[in-house]
């Protein structure tokens, strides 16, 4: 399974989860491949790879195979890591035919070897953006209480629509979830009404991401939270997310 974390807002925890995501699923004993089409490369230093020689943008620019670029984190996970040069991909494919999919020829066969692809998308749709869609099967959405959040996920959701309808027509919205979330603020409260009006309470998850310092200070020294933080609130939040998640695919 293919799974596009996204929103088009920066700010929401959006490579938090794909970290914390992607290591809840290994905990669980899921082979998982991270990918991280950011250039800004957070997700890769969160999972302790600062400096990578080989990256997704040598992968994606025919430098060598996607099977070279895949480093090792722990025995259920490995990613592929990317830096800052990965913001040339835009310009650099501007006229290349069939451009939308070249993630799609490069990485699609992975599946066949792990149990999940967890795609980190820049927080913007742009080329990058659009190929993880391209490839992905489920799009999961994390927001935080937070109105640019929101207008965040309703983009996601127009551009999931538009994929679907041009390109992708397997893309399936998930649903979202909450993260850096606080149940005592009013605004938290009216702010998940407003997702549930939006998307349908059968679409947002029941499991909220709280205000935790550990997931922070995980992604800062670059170890995955279920190696620096087992049993904080984070840790067990993204572990609850990840099992609601396989309950979605019948696989809990």
């Amino acid at each position: 399974m293919i799974i596009c974390i996204t929103n088009q807002k920066g700010g929401v925890g959006k490579t938090t989860s794909a970290s914390a995501m992607s290591s809840a699923l290994a905990q669980l004993g899921k082979k998982v491949i991270a990918i991280d089409l950011d250039p800004q490369g957070n997700l890769s230093s969160s999972l302790g790879f600062d400096e990578p020689q080989k990256t997704i943008e040598g992968v994606l620019f025919s430098q060598y195979d996607i099977e070279e670029a895949l480093h090792k984190v722990n025995d259920n996970l490995l990613v592929c890591p990317s830096t800052k040069s990965l913001g040339s991909f835009e310009i650099e494919m501007l006229n290349k035919i069939g451009r939308e999919k070249i993630l799609t020829k490069k990485i699609g066969h992975l599946e066949e070897m792990c149990d999940f692809i967890i795609l980190d998308t820049p927080p913007s749709i742009n080329l990058l953006t659009v190929n993880a869609l391209s490839l992905a099967q489920d799009v999961l959405v994390p927001i935080n209480a937070e109105k640019f959040s929101i207008e965040g996920l309703k983009e996601v959701l127009i551009t999931i629509d538009m994929i679907q309808e041009e390109i992708n027509p397997k893309l399936n919205f998930v649903g979202a979830f909450f993260t850096m979330f606080n149940k005592q603020k009013l605004l938290s409260k009216a702010m998940e009404q407003e997702v549930n009006t939006l998307i349908g309470e059968d679409k947002v998850f029941n499991t909220k991401i709280r205000v935790n310092v550990a997931l922070q200070e995980a992604y800062t020294l670059g170890q995955p939270v279920y190696e620096y933080a087992p049993e904080s609130p984070g840790a067990k939040d993204y572990m609850k997310i990840a099992q609601e998640y396989l309950k979605t695919l019948s696989f809990a």
